[in-house]
């Protein structure tokens, strides 16, 4: 919840008790104590994923390293890595947030990357622009299967970082939809990134699981479903891609566990930042070794920033059938 979204939320739910118990308080105790606990514990510093060796990096937003290794499909060598960051914000900032990277094209449906980042890479492909899907606030995995083959056919000389919605909520699985009535999806992203007022339409599911609406059962088995739908798309980017590719996700969630090695006795929901608890850094590290792997050139952009609005781009999305 960054100040925009608090501020909102305070406007919105100031007197409302329950709001304060469930949601107001525990993030005090977050902010108070939390977050000043790990500060002063000190962390890791988790892989540096773009020092790391792979041609493709295909990103599952918030997937913990437990829930992979217990659904994942996609054969390969996994092992765990701790993230440089406990949400997305932090991930970026601390991969991408200083220096240029003209080697890489970003290919992503989290409009985070275009919020946090300054488009140090060589290229953006901002999936979310032409594919969003308007009833459930969520860009959908084929979409990104497609944009990211195309933006590897259009930049063969790039490494290709791929960077999925799920298993982040929305869910958009049967069980999953069936949980709620209503449900935010990553909309309020979306309007961060295009300057409109940083709301979500609904209450998310951390909301939802703290004011009692929804089990913690409930939404792990959604998660783990949001997964499974996922990894049939990875599994074709790792079949039609060139080079050797990696597996892996920006952070976990905390659904329901203490913030271990911190000694306060809250559960803790979500992604929050400053949080180095293990299942929010502890993330799946899955390398596939492709046959020939791709030759790489870093070069600068004379056009560098986001390419998806360029024409031939939106055409190309429109040939897919994502756009009308």
């Amino acid at each position: 919840m960054d100040r925009s979204t608090l501020l909102t939320n305070l406007k919105r739910h100031w007197n409302d008790r329950s709001w304060w118990r469930e949601i107001g308080v525990p993030y005090a105790v977050r902010t108070a104590v939390v977050q000043p606990y790990f500060r002063y514990l000190g962390r890791e510093e988790g892989v540096a994923v773009v020092d790391e060796d792979w041609d493709n990096l295909l990103l599952l937003d918030a997937c913990r390293y437990d829930m992979f290794r217990e659904h994942n499909t996609v054969e390969g060598e996994l092992s765990a890595r701790v993230s440089r960051g406990s949400n997305t914000e932090e991930f970026l900032r601390r991969n991408f947030g200083e220096g240029r990277f003209d080697d890489v094209v970003y290919v992503t449906a989290n409009p985070q990357v275009n919020v946090r980042l300054d488009a140090p890479f060589h290229a953006v492909v901002s999936v979310w622009k032409d594919a969003w899907d308007d009833d459930l606030n969520t860009v959908l995995p084929e979409a990104m299967v497609d944009a990211t083959l195309d933006a590897a056919e259009r930049y063969p000389d790039k490494r290709i970082v791929s960077h999925f919605v799920q298993p982040h909520y929305p869910f958009v699985g049967e069980f999953g939809r069936t949980l709620f009535e209503d449900q935010a999806g990553i909309e309020l992203s979306r309007r961060l990134a295009t300057g409109d007022t940083a709301a979500s339409d609904h209450l998310n599911v951390w909301d939802l699981l703290q004011r009692g609406k929804v089990s913690e059962r409930d939404v792990w088995d959604a998660y783990c479903e949001n997964l499974r739908i996922v990894l049939p798309h990875v599994q074709r980017l790792v079949d039609e891609l060139s080079g050797r590719t990696v597996v892996t996700s920006d952070h976990g969630n905390l659904v329901g566990e203490y913030p271990s090695p911190c000694p306060v006795p809250l559960k803790m929901y979500g992604h929050p930042p400053g949080v180095y608890a293990e299942s929010l850094v502890k993330v799946p590290w899955l390398v596939v070794d492709g046959e020939r792997r791709r030759t790489v050139v870093a070069e600068a952009n004379p056009t560098r920033g986001d390419d998806d609005s360029d024409d031939e781009a939106t055409e190309r999305l429109r040939d897919l059938g994502y756009l009308d």
